[in-house]
């Protein structure tokens, strides 16, 4: 098994939930990346025979193996996410959007698995509007709130969120997300927040019209003790038990949530992720973790 150091990113939405597993003193992280290989982030090994090196290069030299190697980077990437205030009203790409948009070959499907509900007991998540033109015509007018639905998110809910719909996590909230790895995200609308330096954020709206499904909502499931299989990766909650090991023959990363846990030398806590082989098993007892997988491409 290796050990992935996690990964800061300051958002103008995070909070200091995640803080004192960071190891930074940053007090608006929005997402502790436990795996993710992009060109701006890439977790670096921190034991095992792959320590000092990358994520991307271990993935580089080993994607034959698991058959992935259509991939140019580890197609999936996972965080701990902290809504301290509301994430933009947004919406990724589909496929056929992706490849239109961006000449990228997929687009985004992603999944929250919430471990602290939003204050308000809800997450943004598809659209009142009957048509992408009723959409453009409530944006124009300011009027955008009248289109936005809600749907309700308590703690141990898991949420599959297809490219198309529009979406946000919400005020107060903390989730364990996984992500396809694909970089678009259209924002909508962003509650005419400004940054440090007073400026907005950028909207997309051209595109986020372009890729909105109005008839796309999702719903909210709990895990059971199978895995949860989406079309490019499975997720596992593992609980109350003393270990787990990673059958079959596909990696799997072992993503801490609740708990703490010294782990070859290293004190594991929640947000980290532990690379594990094939057949290798981990001591998980009196510990929360997420046990994710990409599927064979």
């Amino acid at each position: 098994m290796q050990i992935l150091k996690p990964i800061v990113h300051e958002t103008i939405w995070g909070g200091n939930k995640l803080t004192p597993y960071s190891g930074s003193d940053c007090q608006k992280i929005g997402h502790l990346y436990s795996a993710i290989d992009t060109e701006q982030f890439r977790n670096e090994f921190v034991t095992g025979p792959n320590k000092g090196k990358n994520l991307h290069e271990w993935f580089l030299e080993n994607r034959a193996k698991y058959g992935l190697e259509k991939y140019v980077e580890l197609p999936i990437l996972m965080a701990l996410v902290e809504a301290d205030d509301n994430l933009s009203i947004q919406v990724h790409p589909n496929d056929e959007m992706a490849q239109k948009l961006e000449n990228k070959p997929f687009g985004k499907n992603e999944s929250f698995y919430t471990l602290i509900a939003p204050t308000c007991g809800k997450m943004y998540n598809g659209c009142k509007a009957k048509s992408v033109e009723e959409m453009k015509q409530k944006i124009a007018e300011g009027k955008i709130d009248e289109t936005l639905d809600m749907m309700p998110c308590e703690a141990g809910d898991y949420t599959y969120v297809v490219g198309g719909t529009l979406h946000a996590a919400t005020a107060g909230s903390l989730h364990f997300e996984i992500e396809e790895n694909s970089e678009y995200t259209y924002r909508f609308y962003d509650f005419d927040r400004v940054d440090k330096n007073g400026n907005k954020r950028p909207l997309q709206l051209e595109k986020a019209l372009a890729c909105l499904d109005v008839t796309k909502k999702s719903k909210a499931g709990k895990y059971g003790d199978e895995p949860i299989v989406e079309r490019m990766y499975s997720t596992q909650l593992i609980k109350n038990r003393d270990t787990f090991t990673n059958t079959g023959d596909m990696f799997a990363f072992a993503v801490m949530l609740r708990g703490e846990k010294m782990i070859d030398g290293v004190r594991v806590m929640p947000g980290t992720a532990i690379l594990l082989d094939e057949n290798e098993t981990l001591d998980v007892s009196g510990c929360e973790f997420m046990i994710a997988k990409p599927l064979r491409g």
